[in-house]
């Protein structure tokens, strides 16, 4: 054998090794299908939550002001809540439910997605913390169309 495939096998071993074995995750798509036929971002909230009721604050979601292209717009969902749950909806496509993340106990919320957007619309992001929803919105321009064209 020689040093590099050695080396190659040993660092593959050791990266899988170090991996989290507590990690679990729920498949949004199987347990709440509903959510992602959802037209409207109402409907999709309440798939997701049961709720649509929500706390504007304690959430920040960074996303450009306008967007060049549509197929590629960065978003940063972040809070300082201890969050179960963190969905993100937008009004722009025909379906608004865009993703959803199982918070671990413990676990930060800071997450960062790129999403398309066909048109203009709002994207907003919401986390449940205790039973509770907290969310932000912002108003993203799109100047060429991405999922369209």
């Amino acid at each position: 054998m020689n040093r590099r495939n050695f080396l190659g096998l040993g660092l593959g071993a050791l990266a899988v090794s170090m991996a989290p074995s507590t990690l679990s995750a729920v498949n949004f798509r199987e347990t709440k299908p509903k959510a992602w036929t959802a037209t409207k971002v109402d409907e999709g909230m309440k798939e997701i939550f049961g709720t649509t009721s929500t706390t504007k604050g304690k959430v920040k979601l960074k996303a450009p002001d306008i967007a060049e292209n549509g197929a590629v717009i960065p978003l940063t969902v972040s809070s300082k809540l201890a969050g179960s749950k963190v969905a993100i909806f937008q009004d722009a496509n025909p379906e608004a439910t865009v993703a959803v993340f199982t918070v671990p106990a413990g676990g930060i919320i800071d997450y960062s997605v790129r999403i398309k957007m066909a048109k203009t619309g709002t994207v907003t992001a919401v986390v449940e913390e205790g039973g509770k929803l907290y969310s932000a919105s912002k108003l993203v321009k799109v100047t060429i169309g991405g999922c369209g064209g």
